[in-house]
């Protein structure tokens, strides 16, 4: 009985935290964050780096920084466990945003201003925001002195706009022997009402994504004036050859995981971001062409070139879709240059003691809610460690309206402001439900 009494305390259930000075801080945390110029390009993330590293540091946790290149600094923070219940348990967020342009903007994309109950900046979605959550998830696992029977790690990288050679890639593959994780939380799939189904709330947990392709297109011809039309112009083959290709969508394989999704939610709303995730998916992000800066008006360049984003599904093979484009280019001068190539797509089994506590922790709170695996019609640095058997799951669990998830990469980037706090709860729930010492029965 002695020893019973002296074990038993420090397994008790924790004090509960102060959630409205947790959702105070943790707002002040985004805006501080996002008022961090971290755009890519350039990719310099050393402020945002110095930045989580002094708060960590004050809170007196360990924490590692590495340099993967100029400007490329990776953070690390870790709390230490038993071991007992199996390998760590990951909580990765990246650094760097895209770039936005402060013309099109209505607001200062970098001044983090609330307004209307929310959070505008570039950043607030894709994805400090995201990463706010995970950071006070560890943090509360720490102040409460929460026993583990794991480590759980914190890591904030770098590069992953760019595709993540100088961030997560790296990381894995230089220091891998650090991470060694049983499971990741990422980015990728969230909560929303209307969004997947007309008058159902659903969340959805990311299991896989598809391959990313990008290939530049390359048209060759010869210069003149163009006073002068001639059938070499690289620009009319060039977009002759992109009507073509567009003209219709290109082969498509299929996830199960779709088939679950709509076994479960039902037919999916008719929108850019359901209908995307069900398909191979091509978009032209480019166009340049032209002779002097600005390109000059009268003369035909020799060169043309297009940019294009490709996400692939299963079953079809990056040789068959470079082989499929060339056919619909059906234009030789058209040279054809892989520029990345992503993972081939790998589905995380949702059969884990994670997915079941993320999966109970969203019914405690939003008993309503529909929970379903899902893809997602982007990439994340999650996908990179499917192939080493990695149960990788990209999920915010905060519930966020259509217009939020579209803002990303846009002109008018948001994260309502009282959306964060309950997804701060609901992962706090599941990670602890994961990783914490359970008690003697």
């Amino acid at each position: 009985m002695l020893l019973l009494s002296i074990v038993k305390p420090a397994l008790l259930a924790q004090p509960s935290p102060d959630w409205k000075q947790i959702e105070t801080e943790a707002l002040h945390t985004l805006q501080a964050y996002v008022r961090i110029n971290t755009s890519n390009p350039p990719g310099d993330v050393t402020k945002a780096a110095d930045f989580l590293v002094d708060l960590f540091t004050r809170e007196g946790v360990s924490v590692t920084r590495y340099e993967a290149g100029p400007g490329r600094s990776i953070v690390l923070a870790r709390l230490k466990g038993s071991g007992t219940g199996g390998k760590a348990l990951l909580l990765e967020h990246h650094m760097d945003v895209v770039a936005a342009d402060p013309s099109r903007w209505r607001r200062d994309p970098f001044a983090a201003a609330i307004d209307d109950g929310k959070v505008w900046g570039r950043g607030a979605m894709d994805m400090k925001g995201i990463g706010v959550s995970q950071i006070y998830t560890f943090l509360l696992l720490h102040r409460l002195k929460v026993p583990l029977a794991r480590d759980v790690i914190l890591m904030a990288v770098p590069d992953e706009e760019s595709g993540g050679a100088l961030g997560a890639t790296w990381m894995r593959d230089k220091h891998y022997a650090e991470l060694d994780p049983e499971y990741v939380i990422d980015e990728g799939g969230f909560g929303s009402r209307d969004m997947f189904a007309p008058g159902k709330l659903v969340f959805g947990i990311s299991v896989a994504e598809k391959k990313i392709m990008w290939l530049r297109l390359r048209a060759e011809g010869v210069a003149g004036h163009g006073s002068q039309p001639h059938p070499n112009n690289p620009n009319d083959h060039l977009v002759r050859a992109l009507n073509r290709l567009m003209s219709e969508p290109m082969r498509s394989g299929r996830f199960s995981v779709i088939d679950t999704m709509k076994a479960r939610i039902g037919a999916l709303t008719d929108n850019k971001f359901n209908n995307a995730i069900q398909q191979s998916t091509m978009s032209i992000t480019s166009l340049r062409s032209g002779v002097g800066d600005p390109p000059r008006s009268n003369v035909i360049p020799s060169v043309a070139e297009a940019t294009l984003d490709c996400r692939v599904m299963p079953g079809t093979t990056a040789a068959q879709w470079l082989e499929e484009l060339a056919r619909r280019l059906a234009d030789p001068t058209i040279k054809i240059e892989v520029i990345y190539e992503g993972d081939d797509p790998v589905v995380t089994p949702q059969d884990t003691p994670l997915y079941s506590a993320l999966e109970s922790a969203v019914k405690r709170r939003h008993p309503d809610a529909i929970v379903t695996p899902m893809v997602v019609p982007y990439g994340t640095d999650a996908n990179g460690y499917r192939p080493k058997g990695v149960k990788s799951y990209g999920f915010f669990p905060a519930v966020l309206p259509a217009a939020s998830i579209m803002s990303m990469h846009g002109d008018a980037e948001f994260i309502p402001a009282d959306s964060l706090l309950p997804a701060i709860q609901i992962l706090f729930e599941a990670v602890k439900e994961t990783v914490a010492l359970k008690s003697p029965r």
